[in-house]
């Protein structure tokens, strides 16, 4: 599949730093079994990643929910023939997509779904490639909004969306706990609540670089601040100082908090 001509990773394809590569197509008898984690899923719980949702999200919320929030419901076909016009942005996996104002999700699962496509099982090497594909997919969905409730929402069903994918297209495997612990992650680093439109310089978002042997170097950045209003004092980075294995993500020390702090305040 041909890349679409305005976006290219930030890597060379097929170069040392190109995720896709180094996954052996005949794992070795020596070699390293997969890393479970040791962290548990704390937010994967049966009821969250089993039960099914209920039944469609309700279309119509509260007046006072309305009127406070000024929510207005975005239906299935008007998500379809937005995305529709965009097709070439869901030729590779790693191009980002941020709902600034995602409410409980219509556009960001709309989004998983179709980034899900370009990772099937069946072309994989092994199942940590497979989870970090599926990781890479989720990782370059970012929703921001202002209601605690809509991001706790769209979570769960982001959650459903990757574990549907997953029991359908790999059922005989069962997802790691790395991968849970992962994916718990990645959402609460991705899907957060914020006011895009009065306070987008309080908003931290995490870009998540993938790496090649399953790996993510993650950096921290208030990504929504526009260059014009970064001074001279400006820290544009605060990253992990070498890539983690996406099993050992829940377990690995995030820089200092107040060197992301400084970030803030610079």
């Amino acid at each position: 599949m041909m890349l679409p001509t305005w976006w290219r990773p930030p890597w060379s394809t097929g170069s040392g730093e190109d995720p896709d590569i180094g996954w052996a197509a005949t794992p070795s008898a020596d070699a390293e079994p997969i890393r479970q984690g040791t962290v548990e899923p704390a937010a994967f719980d049966d009821d969250a990643i089993l039960v099914p949702l209920e039944a469609q999200f309700g279309q119509v919320r509260s007046r006072e929910r309305v009127r406070d929030l000024a929510e207005v419901f975005t239906h299935q076909r008007e998500v379809d023939a937005m995305l529709d016009m965009i097709p070439d942005a869901f030729d590779g996996l790693d191009i980002t997509f941020l709902e600034p104002a995602c409410g409980s999700g219509n556009f960001l699962t709309e989004v998983a779904r179709r980034k899900l496509r370009l990772v099937a099982n069946a072309d994989c090497v092994s199942q940590e490639h497979y989870e970090h594909r599926l990781l890479r997919a989720l990782a370059s969905i970012y929703g921001v909004d202002i209601s605690p409730e809509n991001i706790a929402e769209a979570r769960v069903r982001m959650v459903h969306v990757v574990l549907e994918h997953y029991q359908a297209d790999a059922n005989t495997m069962e997802p790691t706990v790395g991968f849970l612990n992962a994916a718990a992650l990645v959402l609460g680093d991705n899907i957060v609540c914020g006011d895009t439109l009065n306070a987008p310089h309080q908003i931290e978002l995490c870009e998540w670089r993938p790496h090649p042997g399953g790996r993510f170097q993650r950096v921290w950045s208030f990504a929504l601040v526009p260059p014009a209003d970064r001074d001279l004092f400006w820290v544009e980075r605060v990253q992990d100082p070498e890539p983690v294995h996406y099993s050992e993500l829940g377990s690995a020390p995030e820089p200092a908090h107040e060197a992301r702090q400084a970030s803030r305040s610079a």
